[in-house]
């Protein structure tokens, strides 16, 4: 081979090994981007939930349509306008009268219409509180719906190590089988501790196709849409006073404010129900048209052909349906008075609420504490001594067993205590309506 063929087949192959290497580096890129979104965050699942959930949706149209009966409430009835024509003509001292045109408007007592609108108005107001109750629930759920899920990645994961392990404990009882150095039993122990971890794990997985349905669900996505791994979670000291956790939700809790509301639309129903003691006021106009050719009939000294036009003023008269009236005022009584217990019911489920989560918060936050500061690190010794000690025969395999068996409990249970923890401090923060803790 000359010099010249044997340049020409090295640039070939770097040509082609700069290609194979532009690819793989453009793929790799591909990896990394798709590993960075496979992370799926808290805020986004909140975000998301809140944009796209059809409930939450329908609850705004819902505030919005009730905004619109404010105005509606605060107007006055149509005005009514009238003709008439008179097929035999009537006649009057100054000429025929051919046809008319009335109006007429409705005026309500003094106040009855601020009143109305008052109603209207704290009804909305009630239903912008639900509205928000319905934000903190969403809030809540898409919350607790990530943490199991995050629960049931890190159960799968330790169970996956646990498999491993109990693998590597099945070669040993294996070997020290053959030499004589075990016993059979020991080598079917491990094989049965393996086939419940194989078992829990398929158990795991169906968790996690639920737990992935219930975020989809809140994110009006397919159930089947697949989402990321969750990300790591931080689990910080939770110090507010139960004092002034109390305080807050007497202040800004949704559902207490929306029975305030509620109240304030009932005191305004019961004055409106007094008012209808009260007439109610209708001005009229009237207008004839007079014919202004001579009459036959007589002469009018004033003169022929000049319309006619009467002013009118009308009340109803309540006095006559006053037990009506007694009966609705009794009805909006009851309804105010039933509007007040029911606020001190849900003040005493709120109070209760903070109290119950508070407990649970503080519960779960000394758990994570305990399992990570002294009970795992502790097992975890237990286990390789029990380990060390097997191999030299200074330990019998079920003990070995036992500490692996232990080990998982605790990583199983400190993670649970994670996702309680995230899960009762959303539910304190729908309980009193704010997020006490927000994670950019």
């Amino acid at each position: 081979m000359d010099l010249k063929n044997i340049k020409n087949g090295l640039f070939f192959f770097s040509k082609l090994l700069l290609t194979v290497l532009f690819i793989v580096a453009i793929f790799r890129g591909i990896t990394i981007a798709e590993d960075g979104n496979d992370v799926l965050r808290i805020r986004w699942v909140i975000d998301e939930a809140l944009r796209s959930n059809p409930g939450f949706k329908s609850a705004k149209l819902i505030w919005d349509a009730s905004k619109e009966r404010v105005p509606q409430a605060r107007a006055l009835d149509d005005p009514n306008l009238g003709f008439t024509y008179y097929g035999e003509q009537t006649q009057t001292r100054v000429g025929e009268v051919q046809a008319g045109f009335m109006a007429s408007q409705k005026i309500p007592f003094y106040g009855k219409l601020r009143l109305s609108g008052e109603v209207a108005e704290n009804e909305a107001n009630a239903i912008g509180e639900r509205y928000r109750a319905r934000e903190r629930d969403i809030i809540a759920k898409a919350k607790s719906a990530f943490y199991e899920l995050y629960w049931v990645h890190k159960s799968i994961n330790i169970n996956e190590e646990n498999r491993e392990l109990l693998q590597g404990f099945v070669k040993i009882a294996e070997i020290k089988y053959a030499t004589a150095k075990a016993t059979q039993q020991d080598v079917l122990k491990a094989q049965v501790e393996l086939s419940n971890i194989m078992n829990e794990l398929i158990t795991l997985e169906q968790l996690k196709e639920t737990a992935i349905a219930r975020i989809n669900t809140l994110l009006n996505k397919h159930p089947e849409t697949l989402l990321g791994t969750p990300e790591e979670v931080d689990i910080t000291k939770f110090d507010v006073p139960i004092a002034e956790l109390y305080k807050e939700a007497k202040k800004i809790s949704p559902d207490l404010e929306t029975f305030k509301y509620r109240i304030e639309r009932d005191k305004a129903a019961y004055q409106l129900a007094k008012k209808q003691y009260f007439p109610d006021f209708t001005f009229g106009f009237n207008y004839n048209l007079i014919n202004d050719l001579p009459t036959s009939v007589m002469s009018s000294p004033v003169g022929e052909g000049r319309d006619a036009y009467t002013g009118t003023l009308s009340i109803n008269v309540p006095i006559f349906q006053k037990r009506k009236y007694d009966a609705g005022v009794r009805e909006a009584n009851a309804r105010l008075k039933s509007s007040e217990r029911a606020y001190k019911d849900m003040e005493n489920i709120t109070l209760f609420g903070v109290k119950d989560f508070h407990f649970r918060l503080q519960t779960a936050e000394r758990l994570v504490n305990l399992y990570k500061g002294s009970i795992i690190p502790q097992a975890e010794q237990s286990l390789k001594a029990a380990e060390i000690g097997y191999q030299a025969g200074q330990v019998d395999f079920l003990n070995l067993i036992d500490s692996q068996r232990v080990l998982l409990n605790f990583n199983l249970a400190y993670y649970r205590a994670i996702a309680d923890f995230g899960i009762n401090l959303a539910g304190l923060e729908r309980v009193i309506g704010v997020e006490l803790s927000k994670k950019p």
